[in-house]
């Protein structure tokens, strides 16, 4: 057994006094034979080190129960003193090593702990900086689909301006079909009036041609005929045609309303994947899918906006095609009020010439009984120059005073019928004048017609009924004017078969005057100037009698002319008619597009 160690000193090795947990402290003695410990490198932190546990220290209690400390591995192999200076010497020497060990023990766990310390620090910084890469790439993703968020949310605005943009120009394509209805309705009411007027106008040019000219009668009902045929036929081509321009317009908006359809649908799909985006964040799959889409509805949209383009061009084509002709029937119409109301007047006069014609007429029938009347007191006279000279101063002074009474009486019955004459002459030269008028007036409506013509010939081939209808009113209009033309050409070699007429008289008067020489020598014992008077008044009135039957034939010519107007003005209410079908067409083509931009507007 051991000596018993020194009272002031613990046995074993415990902790050394000044040390805590078997650490020495810096105060502690010092060995200075043992030379001085080598310093532990630092080893690298292993990438993923795991902390050891910790030894506990014996408690001083086991060694001082009788079971002793624990021999150390540097005194294990001394062998045991036999004497007590011995015993004493070993005991300091097993103090100083069990002290040396320990210290040496504490080193090596305070730099394991250290060492563990390190390792920990590190490997939760490399932890931390793990997490804060994954932060960061989360946040860079987050903030990928904020920037993917904002670019659908201006794509959406950018859809919803254009959806915007569109209402206003269907705003403004409502407020112009709204105008276009209003001066439709205007150009109505101005189409009624005309038509009131020219209803009017024929009633009274049906009477006129009823009292005049009953026999032309048969013949303008067969022209009436014809003309209805080629106005069914006609109005039929217009059928067709606007059908065709109907079916290409419905198609125009069924492809309009389809591809309508394809976007809301592309629209609702890009919402659906939006709100499935809200919930599952990080699907970098489904946000390309979202770019492909929102280009695929871009791509739509412009697809879209280019079929509003075109179906606003063809729109405002229709309209500009439509207010020119709204504008053409308003010349047109107002030419034929001109026309109506040349008309009228010419009847005016037609009626005063009639009323003429029939005074002269009155006075024509009267003119053979006078004329009679002058040859039978003529007759009288040359037999009564051949009775013998007796008593011939008094007779011949009876008849002179006779004849010069009926002389007289003749000299105011000329003078009456030489001022109808003449106002028929006037009236002649009135109508003339208006018929000169009315040229200008048709070849001012040829150039207009012409121009028609010109501007039908630059538009589209999508108006190609319209086209036709127009040039078909056009020619039936220039040929009405081609027919006034060659009747107002007829009444100028009527105007101008007069002198030849005058020259026929002429040579008759000559023939009277031979054959009035031939009587002079029997009538030589009347007085001869007397005599050659009422020869040359009985010319006068041949030449009168002559004059009113040329004048009845001009007048009868005029009214000719008048029914063939009144035919002409008829053809050109049928026009007007088939004109009035053909905007009341359009303008049902014109609603029926307005309902289906209000569909789609709705639907938008």
């Amino acid at each position: 057994q051991p000596p018993p160690a020194n009272p002031g000193e613990e046995t074993g090795p415990g902790p050394v006094a000044g040390s805590e947990d078997g650490i020495p402290h810096p105060s502690a003695p010092v060995d200075p034979d043992r030379p001085p410990p080598s310093p532990i490198p630092h080893p690298h932190p292993p990438p993923l080190p795991r902390p050891r546990p910790r030894p506990r220290p014996l408690p001083l209690g086991s060694w001082r129960q009788g079971r002793g400390p624990p021999r150390p591995a540097c005194v294990a192999g001394s062998p045991r003193p036999r004497s007590g200076s011995a015993a004493s010497s070993s005991a300091a020497a097993a103090a100083s090593s069990s002290a040396s060990c320990s210290r040496r023990l504490g080193r090596a766990l305070n730099w394991l702990f250290y060492l563990v310390l390190v390792a920990a620090a590190a490997f939760s910084g490399w932890c931390v900086h793990h997490v804060l890469e994954e932060v960061q790439e989360v946040r860079r993703g987050h903030q990928d689909f904020c920037r993917q968020r904002e670019e659908l949310g201006q794509g959406l605005q950018g859809v919803e301006q254009k959806v915007q943009s569109l209402q206003a120009t269907l705003g403004t394509f409502e407020s112009f079909l709204r105008t276009f209805q209003h001066k439709q309705e205007l150009a109505e009411k101005v189409m009624k009036q005309g038509e009131s007027e020219i209803n009017r106008i024929s009633e009274v040019l049906q009477k006129l041609q009823n009292e005049i000219l009953k026999d032309l009668s048969d013949g303008i009902h067969v022209v009436k005929d014809a003309r209805e045929r080629d106005f069914t036929s006609l109005e039929n081509t217009v059928e067709e045609r606007l059908t065709e321009l109907t079916k290409s317009i419905n198609d125009n908006i069924a492809i309009f309303t389809e591809v309508q359809k394809r976007s809301q649908k592309e629209i609702n799909d890009v919402k659906a994947k939006v709100a499935s985006l809200e919930h599952s964040e990080g699907d970098r799959q489904e946000l390309k899918a979202l770019k492909e889409v929102v280009k695929g509805i871009q791509t739509s949209l412009k697809s879209k906006d280019k079929d509003l383009e075109a179906l606003r061009s063809t729109l405002q084509t229709m309209e500009s095609d439509v207010y020119t002709e709204v504008k053409e029937l308003v010349s047109l119409k107002q030419e034929q009020q001109k026309f109506k109301e040349a008309a009228d007047s010419e009847h005016l006069t037609l009626q005063a010439l009639s009323e003429k014609v029939l005074r002269s007429e009155e006075a024509t029938a009267r003119l053979p009984e006078e004329v009679r009347r002058l040859s039978e007191e003529l007759r009288q006279l040359k037999a009564q120059s051949l009775e013998p000279e007796e008593d011939g101063v008094f007779k011949n002074s009876d008849t002179l005073d006779a004849l010069q009474r009926k002389s007289q009486g003749l000299d105011t019955r000329l003078q009456t019928v030489e001022d109808g004459v003449q106002a028929m002459q006037m009236a002649s030269a009135r109508q003339s004048e208006s018929l000169e008028s009315l040229l200008a007036k048709s070849e001012e409506c040829e150039q207009r017609l012409a121009a028609l013509q010109q501007r039908l010939d630059s538009l589209d081939s999508s108006e190609e009924a319209d086209k036709g209808s127009l040039a078909s009113t056009v020619r039936s209009l220039g040929e009405a004017q081609l027919s006034l033309y060659s009747d107002v050409e007829e009444l100028k070699r009527s105007v101008g078969e007069l002198p030849s007429a005058v020259d026929t008289l002429q040579k008759v008067q000559e023939q009277v005057h031979t054959l009035l020489g031939q009587d002079q020598a029997q009538a030589a014992r009347l007085p001869p100037e007397d005599f050659l008077d009422r020869l040359s008044s009985l010319d006068h009135l041949k030449s009168s009698v002559s004059q009113v039957e040329a004048d009845l034939k001009m007048l009868r010519t005029a009214v000719d002319s008048l029914v063939a107007y009144s035919v002409k003005i008829e053809t050109n209410e049928n026009n007007l008619e088939s004109a009035k079908g053909l905007l009341d067409d359009l303008r049902n083509d014109l609603d029926r597009l307005f309902v289906q931009v209000e569909k789609i507007h709705e639907k938008v």
